[in-house]
């Protein structure tokens, strides 16, 4: 029996998500025209990359404020969090712009942002972990399992994208002999299933630790806020988009807001981690 697990074509038809430039012959509902340019060049998602851009700013300045916390829980492990959200937002500028027209090097920063989703999403997962403080946090050990796990989830999901695309093994192709259903069982387990079941995970964690541990009620209305982002970003992403692209007659779509209320949450994450943590200072960098 079919099921639709694994199908990409309702997705991929309604929406830009970079994983969808791995498949050939995409059927589009509404395609992404964007704007043109005064010198006749056409930029599909521009809204997209101005945010992108921000999102890469906001992230590097959370950085730098979280090196200056020099009592905060988890300082380290939150930094590197936020430093592969910058690859995610990088990688999107150049896979979800709508502005490359050569198929392979877009294939490659679509597996860039692939790997780099899958990661922060452990990332995500670790942090909740790490403010447990089962292990010294910030430390050799904490850091290091932080950072090869994370590379390790890069490279593994990078790697079964650009299989997929390029078919280097034959893994990882359709499942299916109906060409019509863009059925990829791995990337959809890692690219559409991880995320949500890591943005879960870690709501639960960190519930726990605010309500069973610490007794606050406060920080929750900026965890809670920040996890109601995240949904509002990926209704615009599945849902909603295919209804703006239309309305729009292409110039922008839900890719768009789904980038800027992930950028709220992000913000609000960074929010409720300070609102559970230390609130020293270092005088200088």
């Amino acid at each position: 029996m079919i099921t639709n697990y694994g199908n990409f074509n309702a997705f991929c038809k309604d929406s830009t998500l970079p994983v969808c430039n791995l498949f050939d012959d995409v059927q589009k509902t509404c395609t992404l025209v964007g704007f043109n340019t005064v010198n006749g060049h056409r930029i599909g998602n521009l809204g997209l990359m101005i945010l992108s851009f921000f999102a890469v700013v906001l992230a590097v300045v959370f950085i730098i404020c979280a090196h200056r916390r020099r009592g905060a829980v988890g300082r380290r492990e939150m930094q590197i969090l936020f430093f592969s959200y910058i690859i995610v937002s990088i990688s999107a500028f150049f896979a979800s712009g709508e502005f490359i027209t050569n198929r392979r090097v877009l294939v490659y920063f679509s597996a860039i942002e692939i790997g780099a989703t899958c990661a922060t999403a452990w990332l995500l997962v670790v942090n909740a972990i790490v403010a447990y403080q089962l292990l010294p946090d910030g430390g050799v050990l904490s850091v290091g399992l932080t950072v090869f796990s994370g590379l390790a989830f890069f490279i593994g999901t990078g790697y079964i994208a650009l299989d997929s695309a390029f078919s280097w093994t034959g893994a990882f192709d359709s499942a299916t002999g109906e060409p019509e259903l863009l059925r990829n069982y791995a990337l959809y387990t890692v690219y559409l299933l991880w995320p949500i079941i890591a943005v879960v995970v870690y709501l639960i964690l960190e519930l726990n630790l605010v309500i069973g541990i610490l007794h606050e009620l406060r920080p929750m209305i900026l965890l809670i806020l920040s996890f109601f982002l995240f949904v509002v970003g990926q209704v615009f992403e599945f849902v909603v988009s295919k209804y703006i692209c239309s309305d729009t007659s292409g110039k922008i779509d839900g890719s768009l807001f789904a980038c800027l209320f992930t950028l709220f949450s992000f913000g609000s994450l960074w929010a409720f981690w300070v609102s559970i943590t230390e609130d020293e200072y270092m005088g200088d960098l």
